[in-house]
């Protein structure tokens, strides 16, 4: 009977938040007009995601999808941002600066030198095959229901994109509880889960530039939002944002470099380690958009096994208690709830069609040739294929899309939504069973009784 209590205690806390919320504002109209509110509202978010952060461990769903349902219930209040999406760009685009950062930290850079060909096949051909299926399949879906057009093609293409990416931030605790056999492979799916949410944010952007500048024509094939990507120009762009990116990166790690580490024995101060990712986030926008890319490349080159090592904590705990609560609460408001469960049969089967589907066939394609030399094993393919949850880079990224007219933003949350939570809801507590399943890992060892 104890373990039903945090699920009664969070569904309660969930109903009570969502009566004031509505209560709120229904008795005072004119709170909308006051200044305090989204000062209030903000700190109405962080104090439910610490409550979530309390009670969501002792239950088997993830706070971060407890964390949706409460903006579900926040709705009404949430409406002083969701209303008006454009400022929330920004903010959005700068929490997810500081995650690639993060997750760059999460990465030894030697290990990450040593698979960078397969790392940078699947984080970037796998996460190209991923768009290109998930367009193909949730074209020929709402073509087979009668609800395509072809104003909805690009509205699917930027979902495609922005859900190809993975989430390392949820896939990391996951691999901690696992011993494997080859131990590469956990910074394997590390690396490469932090490089295709840089990977995936590229394509994103490239291809919402493509599509406000090129629109989509009547009869246009499934294949159309892509073809703009092809021209001369875009390479050059792409050159240049990864070219910057790199430099910037490096610039960012000289910083820290030079001025965190205390060669008088001094306690380094951390302030540093927050104004990196926003320097390398600005400076790489400015010159040719790469500002997530350069962030990540600055984390990256940090000396994880160094100094940085003790940072990892502080990072973990700003992540998962300020940040993700506040982004996928804010999703949660998005959309009214009544629209996320029309979308449910669209949006479960093409999240399902998305697990068992698509994310294997863009793994094994794009790591083909790794197994043809024996580099990387069958099993080794499949547990990756089963560890590629869509998580918060992905949130940030369809938050980011729906501030443009040229988007169908009810349809891109709506269905977007399912697919974040069903593969953070399924993907997690299976991934231990089946590892052992495919016999990627060891088998637990018992400790002898003295």
């Amino acid at each position: 009977m104890n373990r039903f209590i945090p699920y009664t205690g969070l569904i309660v806390l969930l109903f009570f938040i969502s009566f004031l919320s509505y209560s709120l504002l229904s008795n005072n109209p004119n709170l909308y007009h006051d200044h305090n509110l989204p000062v209030f509202v903000i700190g109405t978010i962080f104090f439910v995601g610490y409550l979530l952060n309390r009670i969501a461990p002792k239950t088997l769903i993830p706070s971060f999808v407890w964390a949706i349902f409460a903006g579900f219930a926040m709705q009404p209040i949430l409406g002083i941002f969701t209303n008006n999406l454009e400022p929330l760009q920004l903010v959005m685009e700068v929490f997810g600066a500081i995650i690639l950062f993060a997750g760059g930290l999460e990465v030894p850079f030697k290990n990450f030198k040593k698979w960078f060909l397969p790392i940078l096949s699947l984080s970037f051909l796998g996460l190209v095959i991923s768009t290109l299926l998930f367009t193909g399949i949730l074209t020929g879906f709402t073509t087979l229901i009668g609800t395509f057009s072809s104003a909805l093609l690009p509205s699917i293409a930027i979902l495609a994109a922005a859900l190809a990416s993975t989430d390392p931030s949820a896939i990391i605790p996951t691999l901690k509880s696992l011993t494997f056999k080859r131990p590469f492979l956990r910074e394997f799916a590390i690396s490469e889960s932090a490089l295709s949410d840089v990977s995936g944010s590229i394509l994103t952007r490239f291809l919402l530039i493509a599509i406000i500048s090129t629109p989509i024509t009547l009869g246009s094939s499934v294949l159309s939002p892509f073809l703009p990507l092809l021209q001369k120009a875009t390479y050059d762009a792409l050159a240049l944002q990864i070219l910057s990116g790199i430099l910037v990166g490096y610039l960012g790690y000289i910083l820290v470099k030079h001025f965190y580490y205390k060669k008088d024995g001094a306690k380094s101060d951390p302030a540093l380690l927050i104004a990196v990712p926003f320097f390398t986030f600005v400076l790489g926008n400015l010159l040719g958009g790469a500002g997530l890319l350069a962030s990540f490349t600055a984390g990256l080159l940090v000396d994880h096994e160094g100094g940085m090592k003790k940072v990892i904590p502080f990072y973990d705990s700003l992540l998962d208690h300020l940040i993700k609560p506040f982004i996928f609460i804010i999703l949660g408001g998005l959309v009214p709830l009544a629209t996320i469960i029309g979308y449910a049969p669209v949006g479960i089967i093409t999240a399902i069609l998305f697990i068992v589907v698509i994310r294997p066939l863009s793994v094994f394609v794009s790591l083909a040739p790794w197994v043809y030399t024996h580099k990387l094993k069958f099993n080794e393919l499949l547990f990756l294929s089963l560890i590629r949850e869509t998580g918060i880079i992905a949130a940030i990224l369809l938050i980011i899309a729906a501030t443009h007219s040229v988007i169908d933003s009810t349809f891109v949350i709506a269905v977007g939504m399912w697919v974040i939570l069903l593969t953070l809801m399924i993907e997690p507590p299976l991934t231990p069973w089946l590892a052992k399943k495919i016999g990627v890992t060891k088998p637990a060892t018992r400790k002898k009784k003295t």
